[in-house]
């Protein structure tokens, strides 16, 4: 038997490999189906986190209470003049200045040192000196640490008030310890030492005579070097040599251009003098000799001789006649003349143009060799000048900071004039005392509640984003969108969503033609057709990623959708290892596809025809199937010899993670499409089947996923029972 290919060449769009064994793209999350998905479970982590926030609250309020106590101090304006209290001007920033010191102070080591020198303070703040208590002595270290960190001092915006805190586990340590604060930040102030603001006024004047002293030392070495390289700014871009640069590179660029213009006509002149033929002149050179004197009098004496000889014809005079000839000879002679002159001086005017070119070509390039040592010379002292601008610009950089420093020390000695010039203790006035605070500040219940609520319930969210990231299973057709390059057929909704209860899987169509899952095959069907009439395809090979994809379904009732639109189909059971075809039709399973391809039966015999009229061609008998035989030339005659009697071929076939025989069939038929399984396979595993597919010589068309819950998320339920509610109330159809 002569071998015999498939009944038509592929004929589908060229495909790119995809790189294979990928997983995807970056998976994207869409909130409002994770929302829909797990609702509940986030209602029950907002009640869980509300529950937290009070225990919380309980256990902080038990083990870890605060209690805060504070002090108000309010800050008074310098008054210069007593005699006008009450309409003076103050000075904001020296109250800013002013009240940013005191809250320094409060802050500051000497107060900390003070407090915890302070004798009184084992009986103001028993508890947290006991803490601290070791062998009957304070652990000033230790208990230096912490109370840096209790004791608080802000300034209150929009207020020259001053509020002090100290927050610890016991209230009245609270109490305690901030009103130590308080007493010993006053007694600080009232003992301020006159000298030693005096020293420090002597150390700022002597810090900005310094100062002007080196402004004036940078200035003037600043000038020195502008003298010394003849510069009137330090701005070397603008100055005469960099402007003198740029003339000399355009001219030097401007006569290599006209070099390479000579050199151009040079090259064409003396190829002409090298030529062996007679040199071709310009129209330039010829025009130019036309106007040389012995042309233009050669040219005349001709005119001249043949108005004599229009005279002679007018007067009678024949050609015969002597002086007729003669004066012809003479005419002739004249033109010969004429043109051995012509060429004379067109070839003296072509080598006089070749050694004026030449002598241009010399003085261009002596020009050249002049402009570049200019350009050398001022290359060298844009270096220089740079190197001075550099050191300039050093210099006043030098020259900033220092007149900085010295602004800053100006501030600072008016500062010290301003504040010692009335008593800083006078200025400072206690407005609230320390109270023995009634509750704690912390833990709040108010607090603690949200605060359960928003970590538990952000700690669950994030729990079950990372869930949806690292869960890899195809639950919906947005999944198979996350493989690069990958077309997609639809889906077709799991059974137990459809309102109606469906006996047989395999014949839904034919058994429940106004169900949501005979709609969806409707769907199918359409988009299978638009793409294999595209390319004129007949064979169509559904292949199943995993068993119980549901492949042998998806085939029958495509199969019944197909012929419901009238198409002439033919199914035909290529699953050797697990034939169903015909126990969907409720037929024998032999003869079949085996006894055809041992050659047995003939193709006509084994297939049987339905009431509907779809063909089918089960497996054969068990005995006689060979799996091998599905790859022979053998089977795409058959192929070939039904794709002449039937509009559309369906093979169903083993699935592909288990067995080869789709790989073998796809070099056969003309398209294929993968069956994926929601929630059962995954993106790994059909990007790696889909890339399978693609190397085969048949068409990809897609895709399918089958039994997608509405769980995935999104509005699938809802949409279902209205496709169902909108089919309820059509008449039964047909098919």
């Amino acid at each position: 038997m002569s071998s015999m290919p498939n009944q038509r060449d592929h004929a589908g769009p060229p495909r790119s490999g995809p790189p294979g064994g990928g997983g995807g793209g970056a998976p994207t999350l869409d909130p409002i189906k994770l929302l829909q998905k797990y609702k509940f479970v986030l209602v029950i982590a907002i009640c869980l986190g509300g529950v937290v926030g009070v225990g919380a609250h309980f256990f902080f309020m038990k083990f870890f209470p605060k209690y805060r106590s504070t002090v108000l101090f309010e800050c008074s304006p310098v008054q210069t003049d007593i005699s006008v209290t009450g309409i003076e001007t103050i000075d904001e920033d020296e109250m800013a200045r002013f009240i940013g010191t005191q809250v320094e102070t409060l802050k500051g080591e000497r107060v900390r040192s003070e407090v915890l020198a302070d004798p009184r303070l084992a009986a103001e703040a028993p508890t947290w000196y006991s803490d601290y208590e070791k062998r009957g002595r304070l652990d000033v270290v230790e208990a230096y640490e912490d109370i840096e960190k209790i004791i608080r001092a802000n300034a209150i915006p929009n207020s020259y008030l001053i509020e002090l805190s100290v927050s610890v586990g016991d209230k009245e340590d609270a109490a305690g310890l901030v009103r130590l604060v308080k007493e010993n930040y006053i007694r600080i102030l009232t003992s301020g030492n006159s000298s030693t603001t005096t020293k420090q006024k002597e150390q700022l004047r002597k810090s900005i005579n310094e100062a002007d002293s080196r402004v004036t030392e940078l200035m003037n070495r600043r000038n020195r070097l502008l003298q010394e390289m003849n510069m009137n700014t330090a701005d070397t871009e603008n100055s005469a040599e960099a402007e003198m640069l740029r003339l000399i590179n355009a001219q030097i660029l401007n006569i290599q251009q006209q070099i390479e213009a000579y050199r151009i006509v040079l090259r064409n002149d003396e190829a002409q003098l090298q030529k062996e033929t007679a040199i071709v002149y310009d129209s330039t050179l010829r025009q130019g000799v036309e106007q040389y004197p012995q042309i233009l009098n050669l040219k005349q004496r001709i005119i001249d001789l043949e108005s004599s000889l229009i005279a002679l014809e007018q007067g009678g005079i024949g050609r015969e006649h002597r002086n007729y000839k003669q004066l012809v000879q003479t005419l002739d002679a004249t033109k010969r003349q004429l043109e051995t002159t012509r060429e004379q001086l067109l070839l003296e005017a072509f080598e006089s143009r070749i050694n004026a070119t030449r002598t241009a070509l010399s003085q261009f390039n002596a020009q050249i060799e002049d402009l570049v040592s200019q350009r050398e010379e001022l290359t060298v002292r844009l270096n220089e000048l740079a190197q001075m601008s550099e050191e300039i610009g050093e210099i006043n950089r030098q020259i900033e900071n220092t007149l900085t420093l010295k602004a800053e020390r100006q501030s600072d000695l008016a500062k010290l004039n301003v504040t010692t010039g009335l008593d800083t203790a006078s200025r400072i006035k206690v407005v609230k005392q320390e109270n023995v605070p009634d509750r704690p500040s912390f833990p709040v219940i108010f607090v603690m509640i949200p605060a359960g609520i928003f970590l538990t319930t952000a700690f669950v969210a994030g729990v079950l984003v990372i869930f949806e990231f690292l869960d890899q299973r195809v639950k919906s057709p947005a999944d198979i969108a996350m493989i690069p390059r990958t077309p997609i057929l639809g889906m077709i909704p799991d059974a137990e969503e459809d309102p109606i209860k469906h006996e047989s899987l395999a014949t839904l169509f034919q058994d429940s033609p106004n169900s949501v899952l005979a709609e969806h095959y409707r769907q199918l069907r359409t988009r299978i057709v638009k793409k294999m009439a595209a390319h004129d395809h007949r064979t169509l090979l559904v292949v199943g990623a995993m068993p119980g994809s549901g492949a042998t379904s998806v085939t029958t009732n495509l199969a019944q959708a197909l012929i419901a639109s009238g198409k002439k189909v033919l199914v035909i059971d290529t699953n050797f290892r697990r034939a169903r075809i015909h126990n969907a039709f409720g037929l024998a399973e032999e003869p079949g596809l085996a006894e055809v391809l041992a050659g047995d039966r003939a193709l006509g015999d084994s297939i049987r025809t339905l009431d509907s009229g779809l063909g089918i061609l089960p497996a054969g008998a068990r005995n006689k199937r060979v799996v091998e035989r599905l790859g022979t030339d053998q089977m795409g005659q058959i192929l070939a010899q039904a794709s002449s009697d039937y509009d559309i071929i369906l093979l169903d076939v083993a699935p592909a993670i288990v067995a080869g025989d789709a790989m073998t069939l796809s070099s056969h038929v003309d398209a294929t499409i993968l069956v994926a399984r929601a929630m059962q396979e995954k993106r790994g595993q059909v990007a790696r089947l889909k890339n399978e597919l693609s190397d085969t010589r048949a068409e990809l068309l897609g895709v399918l996923v089958n039994g997608v819950k509405s769980a995935a998320g999104g509005y699938m339920r809802k949409n279902i029972r209205t496709s169902h509610k909108y089919h309820a109330e059509e008449s039964p159809q047909a098919i």
